[in-house]
Parts: structure tokens; sequence; C-alpha cells
């Protein structure tokens, strides 16, 4: 199963990453994998397909049952033979088959209740699928945004590592002109090594950055992934439009589906409430049953064998008839054969049904029905009791998210300030340096502070963008890093 999320997220990149490799992934398509993928979600999957399961299973209870069988029996000694209901001295081979069918008429409305309930759960697996995706979509869409920052770092820390590597290039045609004198050298081969250094550690966040997200995405490492850069040039007028609160919180209430799924548990709980219900009612059944057995000692007693009979006269018997001597005659009859009756005439001859109808009143069951009744109720009061929670939550997070973007513009503001006026300083020192008024210590100076200030401003403004983009996620819009 795949599910559809409230998270939309569009990217628009320059017209030169058209020709990129196949290992470059937008965020687009890390966001969709990830939804495939991910541990969690494939988690989700299955508790969907699960409460799916489940309610097929509540529509196929409203079906009659029907089961079959057979069974072999060999009794020893005297006992009935199962086709004559008679006792026999005899070992007995016999064999019995049955076919019973049943429909419940009505139950309490267990099995409407149930079927009620499994929808609803349905309905709240794949909700709970939706709030687990957005999740995973801001989780790599923040994965993404710190590769995206580590790297413009690395861009910044090589330049910077130029700049410098330049600077010790004019300090040593000065030296070598005699305008400076060459100890001002080793200040800037100082910073060139630290330069060094912190391209280094950057490019060893990069690395870590990508495995983190390849971790993220369920992929083997892979030193071939990239990421496409889209290009965050927002303008001002974007990063700092103004949000209202209630008009966040409205929209997250529309479009984030954790209310809902809580919403729809308690309706599942309410449910609940009325399959407890049930066991405290009657329940009606029709049956229905058909069945035949076989013996090995049946006969045919309707076709007997007469060809082997003999008249047999016994003995007279002196008897008194009327106070006169006589003699009685008595004949028996010896040879006359009862032929075995055949398996399938057996199964024919005894071929027996029957159908009925079965009440079942609840008289006293240990009080566990009323106990079932109040557990459901109770289960229904914390269904309310999340409701409130995630209604709380959701507020609490429109907040924060609001609260950390007005601090986000903050610190861009102050970060932008800081840059240029670093930079002002660096060029003024610049200036100084190479007309002799200033030594290598203050460029060195001027060249940290104005470092410091381009890696504090391209944090602060990912920061803002990422705040914004969150925004615009509660508001239903999505994320779009254009």
């Amino acid at each position: 199963m795949r599910f559809k999320a409230h998270l939309w997220i569009v990217l628009f990149f320059p017209l030169g990453l058209a020709a990129q490799s196949t290992d470059t992934w937008t965020l687009e398509r890390a966001v969709t994998y990830a939804w495939e993928n991910n541990l969690q979600v494939r988690r989700l999957d299955n508790a969907t397909s699960l409460a799916r399961l489940n309610l097929r299973q509540s529509r196929l209870s409203r079906l009659p049952t029907l089961s079959g069988g057979t069974g072999f029996n060999l009794q020893l000694g005297r006992t009935i033979d199962p086709t004559t209901n008679t006792f026999e001295a005899q070992n007995i081979l016999s064999q019995g088959y049955q076919l019973q069918g049943a429909v419940t008429l009505y139950n309490g409305g267990l099995i409407r209740n149930n079927l009620r309930q499994a929808e609803l759960d349905v309905q709240a697996a794949e909700t709970d699928a939706e709030v687990t995706a957005n999740d995973i979509g801001l989780m790599v869409a923040n994965s993404y945004l710190t590769i995206l920052l580590t790297r413009e770092q690395l861009a910044n820390a090589r330049a910077q590592l130029q700049l410098t590597t330049d600077q010790l290039n004019n300090t040593e045609a000065l030296i070598e002109a005699g305008s400076v004198p060459a100890g001002q050298r080793y200040d800037i081969v100082a910073q060139e090594a630290a330069n060094r250094r912190t391209v280094v550690e950057l490019e060893n966040q990069v690395r870590l950055a990508l495995l983190d997200l390849q971790l993220m995405l369920e992929l083997e490492p892979d030193s071939s992934f990239t990421v496409a850069t889209p290009s965050l040039d927002l303008e001002e007028e974007v990063l700092f439009s103004d949000y209202n609160l209630q008009e966040v919180l409205a929209a997250a209430r529309q479009t984030q589906p954790t209310i809902r799924a809580a919403e729809l548990r308690r309706s599942a709980a309410e449910v609940g409430i009325d399959i407890a219900r049930a066991g405290m009612r009657p329940s009606l059944q029709l049956y229905a049953n058909v069945s035949t057995n076989y013996s090995n000692l049946a006969r045919d007693f309707n076709n007997p064998d007469a060809s082997q009979v003999e008249i047999v006269q016994a003995p007279p018997v002196p008897v008194i008839i009327n106070g006169e001597e006589s003699t009685l005659s008595t004949f028996s009859q010896t040879g006359l054969v009862f032929p075995k009756l055949s398996y399938f005439e057996q199964l024919d001859q005894n071929f027996g049904q029957s159908i009925g109808l079965n009440l079942s009143v609840p008289i006293f069951s240990q009080g566990r029905n009323r106990i079932n009744v109040q557990r459901a109720e109770l289960q229904r009061i914390n269904a309310g009791l999340d409701i409130a929670q995630a209604q709380n939550q959701l507020r609490s997070d429109v907040e924060r998210a609001l609260g950390d973007l007005r601090a986000a513009r903050e610190t861009y503001r102050a970060a932008q300030v800081s840059l240029e006026a670093a930079q002002n300083a660096y060029d003024v020192t610049q200036r100084r340096y190479g007309a002799g008024a200033a030594n290598s210590l203050d460029l060195i100076t001027a060249t940290n502070r104005l470092e410091q200030a381009r890696v504090e401003f391209t944090r602060t403004k990912y920061q803002l963008i990422f705040n914004r983009e969150v925004i615009q996620f509660y508001l239903g819009e999505g994320l779009s890093l254009q």
C-alpha cells in the first residue's frame, strides 16, 4: 500500500541541472523514495494491511459457516453397530460423514458493530501512515538542507583558502620588493594552514551529511550519491512575510492528519461500547446438518440369497392335545444368506438430515460482560483525551514554529548586518595592508572575522528557509524550496 500524504514537495532547479547524472537526487525524489522504503513507513504499511484484513474478516463474518468431515472407527468386542444401532459381539469397522452449516440470525449487533469498528480502524491506520509520511518528509527535507548548508560552507571555506593563498602570494611579492618585513609572511602561512584544516573538516561533514541521508533512505552507502542544488536565493519579502497564528492554526487543523487520526480512534472506541454490550444480549443461530455412515457388518435384508436353503425336520415331539397323546413335528430352515450391503448403498440408505434453531441467552457470566462495557467506556474517554492532547500538541507545534521563524528572522538580520560590517572592515584592512599601514596580524584578524560572518550568515539563511517551509507545510502549501 502506498498512501497519499499531505506533504507536497516541489523543487525548481536551474536549467543547468537538467544534464545531471542519475546519481543526483532531488528532494522530491528523496522524499518519494523514503515513503517507499523507510522502515517506519513500511511498518505502517503492514499495520494498514492488517487493518484491511480485519475489515475483510468482519465482512465475511456475516456469511454462513460450513464444515464437513469424516472419520474411521474400529470397535473391538461387544459394541454397537452404528448402522443398526444394535449390539454386536465382533469387531466392527465403520466410517461416518458429516456436513454442518450455521448462520447467525441475531447476536446483539456484534457482527454489524465489528464491521463498523474495522472500517474506522482502517481509516485510522491510513491516517497514521499519513502522519508518519509527513514526519519522514520533514526529516528528509531537514537532512537535505543540512547537506546544502555544509556544501555552501565548504564552498565559502575553499574561497577563503584561495583568498588567503592570494594574500600569501601578495605578501611574498611585497617582501621581495622590500615593502614589508619578512616576518609578516608567517602569520599568513599559519592562517592558510588553518583554512586548509577547515576545508578538510567541512569535506568530511559533507560526506557525513550525505551518509545520514542515505541511511534515512535505507540506501547502501555509495560515494557517488549526491543531491541536486536548487536555487535558494529567495527574495526578502518572501522570507519576511508575516503569518497570523490563528490562520496558521486553523489551516493546520484541516491539513494535518494527527487530529483526524485521534478522532477516528474515538469513533472506533464508541463502537467498541456497542460491541461490549452485545455480550449482554441473546443470540439466535440457524443450523443444518447432513450425515451418513458405513459398517462392515451391514447386511441387505431385503434381498436374501435362498439358493442354498434346506428345510430340515426336527425329531417329533410327543404332546397331549385335548387329553389325547400325539406328536408334533417342527421344521427349520438353513442356508439362507443375507449379502453384505455395498459401501455406496449404505451411504445412500443411511443418509440423514436435520435443521434447527439455537437460542442462547446470557444469564450469568461472572460479571465479564458488564466489565467489558465499563472497559470500553474508559477507552472512549481515553480516546477523547487523545484528541485534546493532539489539539494541544498541534497548537504548541504551530506556536513554536512561528516563534522559531521570528527568531530566525532576527538572527538572519543580525548575521546580514555582521557580514556587511565584516566585509567593509576587511576591505579597509586590505587597502591599509597594501599601503603598509596595517600588518599581517590585522589582515588575518579581519579575514577571520569575515569568514566567521559568512559562516553565520549561511547558517542563519538556511535556518530561516527551513523555518519558513515548516509554516508553509502547516498551511497545507507543502515544502517549496524556490
